[in-house]
């Protein structure tokens, strides 16, 4: 009996053990192309950015990932670095109902955890190691104070090696598709790579007018709040990038859901964007539940497939700034379903707390 209990134990932490690193190949497959972007453009390794995911998301799963798009355990702060207007989402952590930052989009929260490091004095040091030393990088985190654990360093070390994570610091966006297919073996991502390696062949290295952020290093060395404008790199240079990718194919993600996606860009609109990918308007239009006339806004998610009947998770809690729509295209399910699954009227909107059923239709 004890030898069989030994046995089912082994069983069970080895199918345990798969689910998790299923899990995370996912998460790697989903995000390693916004972690590059953002190393391109912050000089923050693609490996640790992609480490620090999985371990603060257990590979996606966490509540602050699915509910606010949270994937970096950022918390809101002092006002002058998140003020009062902005979303936000309780979550006990080292104390009980911690403030955290919430995003409308996962590119946000990339996009926020690069300047959480950058514009920091006490990161300071970290940009003056080697963009490929991970090891090095892992250290000076945890002795910057980002995490509280005193395994972390290790922790993400062990997720960098055990995934190749590092392949990751040496390439371009361009290739990232080609390397996740050389890694993991995953058909889909070698069709992304064929359709990004034909795009950039028949692009014309034109400079688009993009808008351009001037992103600086912190060299500040007092605690007081961060002015963007205040703060010189490293080399006293300026880091100069682009906020949308040259290449279109790079901005198509897969959501959770199941259903590919862009984020707008300021500016961008349905007619603009379908001219880029070669969709039909009114389709996309249809798609993200919207009139055709409709004004997209800087961050938005577009559909380039229907959304579902049902989430891929049970709830939701709401939070202020949230409506139907807004839920909607957060969780990739039609406004309709929404409604009847909550029993809810059409045009009517949730209130601040309530739980939102995304997947079972409320008894009664």
């Amino acid at each position: 009996m004890r030898k069989l209990l030994l046995v089912f134990g082994l069983l069970l932490t080895v199918v345990t053990t798969q689910a998790q690193e299923s899990r995370d190949v996912s998460y790697i497959r989903k995000h390693a192309i916004l972690a590059v972007q953002e190393m391109q453009l912050y000089k923050v390794p693609a490996s640790i950015t992609l480490a620090q995911g999985l371990l603060e998301t257990g590979g996606g799963q966490s509540r602050l990932a699915s509910q606010a798009n949270n994937h970096f355990g950022i918390k809101c702060k002092s006002p002058a670095e998140w003020s009062s207007d902005k979303p936000r989402i309780y979550h006990d952590d080292d104390a009980k109902g911690e403030c955290f930052r919430k995003y409308p989009t996962v590119e946000e929260s990339y996009r926020d955890h690069s300047k959480f490091l950058a514009l920091r004095p006490y990161y300071k040091a970290l940009f003056n190691l080697d963009l490929t030393d991970y090891r090095a990088w892992a250290h000076g985190l945890k002795k910057s104070g980002y995490a509280t654990d005193p395994s972390y360093a290790s922790k993400l070390i062990s997720r960098i090696e055990k995934y190749d994570l590092n392949q990751f610091d040496k390439i371009t966006e361009e290739e990232v598709y080609a390397k996740l297919y050389s890694l993991y073996q995953n058909q889909e991502d070698q069709l992304l790579a064929n359709n990004s390696s034909k795009s950039l062949k028949k692009t014309e290295k034109k400079e688009l007018k993009e808008e351009k952020d001037n992103v600086l290093i912190a060299s500040n060395t007092t605690d007081q709040p961060i002015k963007e404008e205040n703060v010189v790199s490293v080399q006293n240079k300026t880091i100069e990038y682009e906020t949308r990718p040259t290449n279109p194919i790079l901005r198509i993600k897969r959501h959770k859901n199941n259903i590919p996606y862009i984020v707008a860009l300021a500016g961008e609109s349905i007619g603009t964007i379908a001219k880029t990918y070669n969709k039909v308007p009114s389709e996309i239009a249809n798609f993200n539940e919207i009139q055709m006339g409709s004004k997209l806004k800087d961050g938005q998610i577009v559909f380039f497939g229907k959304k579902k009947t049902k989430g891929s998770e049970n709830t939701y809690k709401v939070q202020d700034g949230d409506d139907m729509y807004t839920i909607s295209q957060q969780f990739g399910v039609k406004i309709g379903s929404l409604y009847k699954l909550n029993n809810m009227e059409p045009g009517e909107q949730p209130k601040v707390g309530q739980r939102i059923q995304l997947k079972t239709k409320i008894k009664g």
